[in-house]
């Protein structure tokens, strides 16, 4: 009879028992989220005499840019020999 694992799991990631995770389709999604806003942010900086969207579009680039570190860290964590 085998008995149920409890805690972590042990298996090389990618295998039956540690299946990989998103984080490196997720890094890319943050990275290409983060250009886009960037891009925006200086369009609507040449562009258009609006100060809220420059605004708007630079804190969401702040935003995007936290959210690339984010997964960063959580991917170098997963992966600690990379």
């Amino acid at each position: 009879m085998e008995r149920a694992r409890r805690g972590r799991l042990r298996g090389a990631l990618g295998s039956h028992d540690r299946p990989a995770s998103a984080l490196g389709f997720r890094l890319i999604l943050a990275v290409f989220g983060a250009l886009v806003l960037l891009l925006g942010t200086g369009a609507a900086m040449l562009w258009t005499d609006e100060t809220w969207l420059v605004v708007l579009l630079g804190a969401g680039f702040v935003a995007a840019c936290v959210n690339v570190y984010w997964v960063s860290r959580r991917l170098h964590y997963e992966r600690p020999g990379h």
